[in-house]
């Protein structure tokens, strides 16, 4: 187990592009580590103006490589351990965009002792030395991937620490009564009754309901941080894929006229009305003695069962109503748009349609009219989330919170105090995963190995 709150960045000083690789006007190379002043010093030829240069601010200077040729002419800024990012010394160069110039900057860094940094080290470091609680750390990667105003709200609201000043409130008022009731136990005759079992229940009826305002809102936020899960469904051949190309506005999934070419499914992301939608082509659901395709149907079946959203497909011109109870009767029908396809082979007579949403990948009929039905069932979806969007940004965090909430409410306190105070030690546990104060390695390697190289 990992508590966090001392500087554990060890020995090595680290470096790499915390900016996009390509063609750009800036990018910037960061270097964090105890030696990183000293190697950004040998990195440049004004060594005595880097030298005396102030925390802070931004000077111009010559970078060179070892052999002491200009690499790019360049701003640098110091950062002072622990009141920086990571909590250790940085330098981050300002360096003209393009491969060349950043490569040779950070070839030059390594010459001097850098190590090349792994996938999310800054932000790693940065949770270990107590600048941001792993809740943070999450909020920061989501923060970086949102693609939408909803995405960067709901990463913004867990950035700020809210949540994990929450958890910890809750943690604190728990570990008091655990104290008390060990204490109990260990000093009869000493203990006070500061704490009845009234108090407590008081305390945990309290936790309660703060662990259900935090989950209220936990929905809403994690549909517009990961983006609402849009399955394309049906029979083999009626065109899901070419309704996802359709969609998505590129050629993103195989399409041929031979059922079953979808074996295993496409994933893309497109934004509608200002909500993230991770749309799937899956393959058709029909029975199959092909092993490759049998596989292929059980994913589907999957996405089913866990989408948000399911687009129901079926060919214009067939029975589609018998197709639809069908599908309704093997998998429900929540969360269903209907649409009727290859309706320019197959018009559909006015009125005839019903709940179907008549399109044609070909034409294009049908299509915007489909993307504002899928953006509506994503509304109606975090809408029924209810309340505003909570500090809760990863399915992990949720999870721990509804673990922690389950633990509650099996609490009985006609146990001996032994199995009480055991029994709040697992809440405690599971709220001081949430912020990080208890993580295994394994639980840290997973989330930072999400982030990209140079955060």
């Amino acid at each position: 187990m990992t508590g966090y709150g001392s500087i554990i960045g060890g020995d090595d000083t680290v470096v790499a592009l915390s900016t996009a690789r390509g063609v750009g006007a800036v990018a910037v190379v960061r270097l964090s580590g105890p030696d990183s002043w000293a190697i950004a010093r040998k990195m440049v030829a004004e060594r005595n103006n880097f030298g005396t240069m102030s925390p802070r601010n931004m000077a111009l200077f010559d970078l060179i490589d070892k052999d002491g040729e200009r690499i790019d002419r360049a701003l640098a800024v110091k950062f002072e351990g622990p009141a920086s990012y990571t909590g250790e010394d940085i330098v981050e160069f300002h360096c003209h965009g393009g491969l060349a110039v950043s490569s040779a900057v950070i070839d030059s860094s390594r010459t001097h002792g850098a190590q090349l940094a792994t996938a999310g080290e800054f932000t790693r470091r940065a949770f270990l030395n107590g600048r941001l609680d792993l809740a943070q750390a999450e909020a920061v990667d989501n923060l970086i991937h949102a693609r939408t105003d909803e995405g960067l709200r709901a990463a913004m609201a867990g950035l700020d620490g809210s949540l994990g000043k929450q958890v910890e409130a809750m943690r604190n008022s728990l570990l008091e009564i655990r104290t008390e009731l060990e204490y109990r136990i260990d000093f009869p005759e000493e203990a006070g009754q500061d704490l009845s079992p009234a108090k407590i229940q008081s305390l945990l009826d309290d936790t309660l309901k703060k662990l259900d305002d935090l989950l209220q809102g936990a929905g809403r936020a994690l549909l517009a941080s990961r983006g609402a899960v849009a399955v394309i469904a049906g029979a083999p051949n009626v065109g899901k894929s070419s309704l996802f190309n359709s969609l998505l506005g590129s050629s993103r999934a195989i399409v041929t006229s031979s059922p079953g070419t979808t074996r295993d499914a496409v994933e893309s992301e497109l934004v509608l009305d200002g909500h993230l939608v991770r749309l799937v082509d899956t393959a058709g659901l029909r029975t199959s003695s092909e092993e490759a395709e049998k596989i292929g149907v059980e994913y589907s079946r999957h996405y089913i069962a866990c989408s948000d959203v399911v687009l129901f497909v079926h060919e214009a011109g067939s029975d589609f109503r018998r197709a639809e109870s069908e599908f309704l009767s093997a998998h429900g029908r929540d969360r269903l748009v209907r649409v009727l396809s290859k309706v320019d082979i197959n018009p559909v007579p006015s009125g005839d349609a019903g709940d179907f949403i008549p399109v044609s990948s070909k034409t294009g009929e049908g299509i915007e009219r489909l993307k504002s039905a899928i953006a509506a069932a994503v509304d109606s979806l975090a809408e029924s989330s209810g309340g505003k969007a909570s500090q809760v940004t990863s399915l992990r965090q949720k999870k721990l919170l509804e673990e922690a909430r389950e633990l509650i409410v099996a609490l009985d306190q006609a146990n001996p105090p032994e199995i009480i105070a055991a029994d709040i030690g697992l809440i405690c546990s599971r709220l001081g995963e949430i912020t990080g104060l208890i993580a295994t390695d394994d639980v840290l390697d997973s989330i930072f190995s999400r982030f990209c190289i140079g955060k």
